[in-house]
């Protein structure tokens, strides 16, 4: 005669299953959680070595700035979110004028490069891009200083008149020797998260070349902002033509606290310049 299981067995074997599930559930949390970690590293590595490449590529220094931005303050029962993002710039000029909202370099051909704009009210109406202020290391190291000019430039192709905006001035040779020109120009919206760079002649400036965003929850330190659309920077990574570059950067996994600000709550890793180290 076959003896049935009694119902204090049955239940120990249905709590004895259910454990098992927890912990199988938690491996497999843990596992995801180290892949996305890991996934975050690597990504954040790989544009590190991209700007060392370029660096030594270019024979220009070249800088990876490590920041967090607020994408969106806690509302109601919404948490915020707090994003870490990386970006590359290398130094491209020099400003040789300023004159009102317009920035000259009249040693580079920006007319080939960004499309030409006669019309200011047009240019002021653009979102624009960052130009980044780099003079030396000193520069960069900081703080991030910038303004937001326009996605075009601003330029005429009649010869200017003395007086008119645009006009610049350079030696042509002999004593006192000057030649009037026009040049095409940055054109400063003076609008960004944050008070735009006062420029001046003889003002580096460098443009973005790559840019990334760490996936949601991930920041670079502990130093979150709080405010929609405010910055906190991290780290200001430099690379040389000539030498490598052992920096690195902490990566942090976030969550919500009580109210609902995203607070760091473990280290997730770390990202490496040096490519000989491991993610």
């Amino acid at each position: 005669m076959r003896r049935a299981f009694t119902l204090i067995e049955l239940l120990a074997v249905i709590g004895i299953m259910g454990l098992l599930g927890v912990a199988a559930a938690a491996s497999y949390s843990a596992l995801v959680g180290g892949m996305k970690d890991r996934s975050a590293g690597a990504a954040a590595s790989a544009l590190l070595r991209e700007a060392g490449e370029r660096a030594r590529i270019d024979r220009l220094p070249t800088v990876v700035y490590c920041y967090n931005v607020c994408l969106k303050e806690p509302v109601a029962d919404e948490p915020g979110i707090v994003v870490g993002m990386m970006t590359a710039i290398r130094r491209v000029g020099r400003i040789t004028q300023v004159k009102g909202r317009y920035l000259f370099d009249e040693f580079a051909d920006l007319d080939q490069s960004y499309e030409k704009m006669e019309n200011e009210d047009e240019l002021r109406e653009m979102h624009g891009h960052r130009l980044y202020k780099y003079n030396d290391e000193s520069s960069v190291q900081s703080r991030m200083q910038y303004s937001v000019v326009a996605d075009a430039v601003y330029c005429k192709d009649y010869d200017s008149k003395p007086g008119e905006e645009g006009e610049a001035t350079i030696f042509t040779g002999g004593y006192n020797n000057r030649t009037n020109i026009f040049t095409s120009a940055f054109y400063n919206l003076g609008s960004s998260d944050r008070e735009p760079s006062a420029w001046k002649v003889g003002d580096g400036y460098a443009v973005e070349f790559a840019e990334l965003q760490l996936p949601e929850g991930y920041v670079f330190g502990q130093q979150l902002p709080t405010k929609a659309g405010a910055i906190s920077e991290a780290k200001a990574i430099r690379f040389d033509p000539e030498s490598s570059s052992s920096e690195t950067v902490e990566i942090w996994m976030t969550r919500p606290n009580a109210q609902g600000r995203p607070q760091p709550a473990r280290k997730a890793g770390q990202a490496y310049a040096d490519e000989n180290k491991s993610v």
